[in-house]
């Protein structure tokens, strides 16, 4: 026979700002526990063991009779079920068929409000906006400010592909890259509110729907984001007449002289040691990633004359008095190689396409193997965990590809 006991979750995820906690009320059939909730809230240490609330505490005789109402309610409707029906059932059977026949409302779960501290707890600016973006597109297909997570369906969210098709927040149709990239964020956000209400230690599941996997997102072919050598020169050699394109210029083709760095890493290296620059790229710098890899880059001649030139003071002082922060730095940068794109009559570039340059020349025109490519990269390879835990790091081998690939600017 199946039980029932009033409790509160006590884990800070559960506790008001007031100090309540939600009272739930605790299913226990088949060796399994499920949870359905009441709309009474109390301090936890005013619900007794025995399930329930002090004495002591305001209003307790009458959460007390709501809570053994609500029981006794569940008791009739598992003796009704009879024994049979009831040993084929899991404790999520019952604990669902409870709820849908005696109407007790589930917890509401503002999936925009969760959205939100995520949001403001994420770190990474880009990561941020991400989120930001692919929330507000959400809200604006809701047309509401709230939206609850179990509204977030598969039926739902293919109708919002179909819209987004039709007519995005812009009012213009969107192409298949920015609706993958708004699908992924609320995914993702969507992903993290499961882990945060659901607990698999207690078998509490409170958001149980999984609506993403029968929505297909759609893919999109990547936009190649490199020139070739010739270009890469006439960019390295163009005379320009402006600080931004001055700028623009020295900063593509330092990025493109240490092996495509990013920006952000090229913006807050340390000075080189030895004449080699070290460091570990930003973009593996999370909580959970344990496989970040340690780059080291010879400095070469044609790189030392750009560090002499914006290292009056210090280290690249010239780029970092004049720019206060790594989105300023983008921006202007990027004016500056729109320019210069201009100028040489070649497709509008930014600082990313140094990267995606450097990498398509050293394995096209430099010979360099795909491995090799991503190592030089940063890139961390899952295939090769193993060997990399055995293999010491061996960094001539950039060394050569990349003298090789700055010989072909000669």
């Amino acid at each position: 026979m199946a039980t029932f006991k009033p409790i509160v979750f006590t884990g800070e995820n559960h506790i008001k700002s007031d100090g309540t906690s939600r009272i739930n009320i605790r299913v226990y059939h088949n060796k399994q526990s499920q949870y359905i909730p009441t709309e009474s809230y109390i301090k936890p240490q005013y619900l007794l063991k025995s399930g329930e609330v002090d004495e002591d505490y305001p209003e307790a005789l009458d959460i007390n009779f709501a809570l053994q109402d609500m029981i006794q309610e569940f008791r009739k409707l598992v003796i009704k079920l009879g024994r049979e029906r009831l040993k084929t059932m899991i404790c999520k059977e019952l604990r669902d068929y409870l709820v849908l026949t005696t109407n007790v409302k589930d917890e509401y779960i503002d999936f925009v409000e969760f959205s939100e501290s995520v949001i403001n707890a994420t770190k990474k600016k880009k990561t941020s906006a991400w989120y930001q973006d692919s929330l507000s597109a959400l809200k604006w297909f809701f047309k509401r400010e709230k939206i609850e997570v179990r509204e977030i369906t598969a039926g739902k969210l293919n109708a919002f592909i179909t819209q987004l098709r039709e007519e995005g927040p812009g009012g213009k149709p969107l192409e298949p890259g920015s609706i993958n990239n708004y699908l992924r964020g609320i995914r993702a956000l969507f992903n993290k509110c499961k882990r945060h209400y659901n607990n698999p230690d207690i078998e509490t599941e409170i958001i149980a729907h999984s609506p993403f996997k029968l929505v297909k997102i759609p893919q999109y072919r990547r936009k190649k984001k490199n020139v070739a050598i010739d270009i890469v020169k006439s960019i390295r050699d163009i005379k320009v007449e402006t600080p931004r394109e001055n700028i623009g210029r020295d900063v593509f083709m330092m990025q493109f002289y240490l092996m495509g760095i990013n920006l952000v890493d090229l913006f807050n290296i340390d000075p080189p040691e030895d004449g080699r620059v070290v460091y570990e790229r930003s973009k593996t710098d999370t909580e959970d990633n344990i496989n970040k890899l340690t780059l080291s880059i010879k400095v070469e001649p044609e790189l030392q004359v750009l560090f002499d030139k914006y290292s009056n003071e210090s280290f690249l002082s010239e780029l970092k008095n004049r720019y206060s922060d790594i989105e300023y730095f983008n921006k202007s940068s990027n004016i500056g190689l729109k320019k210069i794109s201009e100028t040489l009559n070649i497709p509008k570039i930014t600082t990313n396409w140094s990267r995606h340059s450097w990498a398509s020349i050293a394995r096209n025109k430099a010979g360099a193997s795909k491995a090799d490519v991503d190592f030089c990269l940063g890139h961390v390879n899952n295939d090769y965990k193993m060997a990399d835990i055995y293999i010491e790091t061996d960094y001539s081998i950039c060394d050569k590809i990349n003298r090789d690939v700055l010989d072909l600017l000669k």
